[in-house]
C-alpha cells in the first residue's frame, strides 16, 4: 500500500522571500554571531528561537499566505543562500565544454548576495569561516570578576526584558501595518457605497423624468381630445344653423 505523502506547503513570493533575507540580515549578529560572558552560552539557544519566531511573525502578518512556522523559515533561508552561492560560483567558475548558462538569480537570491557582499563565507577568504554572522560585531554579555548565582540570574533577566521588548516593539509595528490595512479597506468600502447611492439618486432622477413626460403626454392627448370634440359640436351648430333641413332628412332616413 502506497504510503500517504504530506501536503506539500505553499509557494514562497518573490516578496516573502526578500522580506524573509532583510530580516535574517537585520538579526545575524543574534541568529549565527558568538556569545560571550558567563551564562550567556545557556541561553544562546532560546534567543536565536526567539528570534526566528519573531521572523516567521513578521512574515505572518505583512503576507496573506499560509502561516509559516520556524522550521519552514530556517529551510527556507538556507535554500536560497545555499542556491544563491551555487549560481555564483557558476557564474565565476563556468563549467568547460559549453552547456547551458546558469539560470537567473530570482529576487531573494539577489537580495541575500547584496546583504552578504564582503562576507567571507561569500568572497571565498582564505581562513574565513561559512557564517551569515557579520565580521564586525557579536554579542557580548559582560558580567563582574565576583558575580555570584544571583548576578547571573539578574543579567538572565535582563537578557530576556531586553528581547521580549523588541519582540513587542515588533508585534506593535505589525498591528500598526493591519490597522492601516483595516482603514484603507474601510476608506474603499465608504467610496463603494457613495458611488452606489449616487447611481441610484441618478436612477431615480431619470425615473422621475420619464414620469413626468408620461404626464405631460396625457395631458396633451387630453387636450387634443376636447378639441376634437369641440370641433364636433361646432359642426353640428353650424350645420342646424346653415342646412336646417339636411337635418330633417337625416332624421326621416334613420
Amino acid at each position: 500500500m502506497e504510503e500517504r505523502k504530506g501536503k506539500r506547503s505553499q509557494n514562497w513570493s518573490s516578496g516573502e522571500e526578500v522580506a524573509l533575507i532583510e530580516s535574517v540580515k537585520q538579526r545575524a549578529d543574534t541568529l549565527f554571531g558568538p556569545f560571550k560572558g558567563s551564562g550567556a552560552r545557556g541561553k544562546q539557544r532560546e534567543i536565536r528561537e526567539r528570534e526566528w519566531q519573531c521572523i516567521a511573525d513578521a512574515l505572518n502578518s505583512q503576507f496573506d499566505s499560509k502561516r509559516r512556522d520556524t522550521q519552514e523559515v530556517k529551510k527556507k533561508y538556507y535554500n536560497i543562500k545555499s542556491r544563491s552561492k551555487e549560481k555564483l560560483d557558476g557564474m565565476k567558475r563556468p563549467k568547460t565544454g559549453g552547456g547551458p548558462p546558469p539560470p537567473p538569480f530570482t529576487p531573494g537570491e539577489e537580495t541575500f548576495l547584496q546583504l552578504s557582499s564582503g562576507e567571507p563565507h561569500l568572497e571565498g577568504l582564505e581562513g574565513g569561516i561559512d557564517t551569515d554572522a557579520p565580521t564586525v560585531s557579536s554579542i557580548t554579555v559582560q558580567l563582574p570578576e565576583n558575580a555570584n548565582k544571583e548576578n547571573v540570574e539578574r543579567n538572565a533577566q535582563d537578557l530576556d526584558s531586553l528581547f521580549n521588548t523588541q519582540t513587542r516593539q515588533e508585534a506593535g509595528t505589525s498591528s500598526v501595518s493591519h490597522k492601516i490595512k483595516e482603514k484603507k479597506g474601510e476608506n474603499n468600502r465608504r467610496k463603494r457605497e457613495e458611488l452606489e447611492e449616487e447611481y441610484l439618486k441618478l436612477d431615480n432622477e431619470r425615473l422621475q423624468q420619464v414620469i413626468l413626460n408620461a404626464k405631460k403626454e396625457r395631458e396633451i392627448l387630453d387636450l387634443q381630445k376636447e378639441v376634437l370634440e369641440l370641433k364636433k359640436q361646432k359642426l353640428m351648430l353650424d350645420i342646424q344653423t346653415n342646412y336646417p333641413e339636411m337635418l330633417v332628412n337625416i332624421s326621416s332616413e334613420l
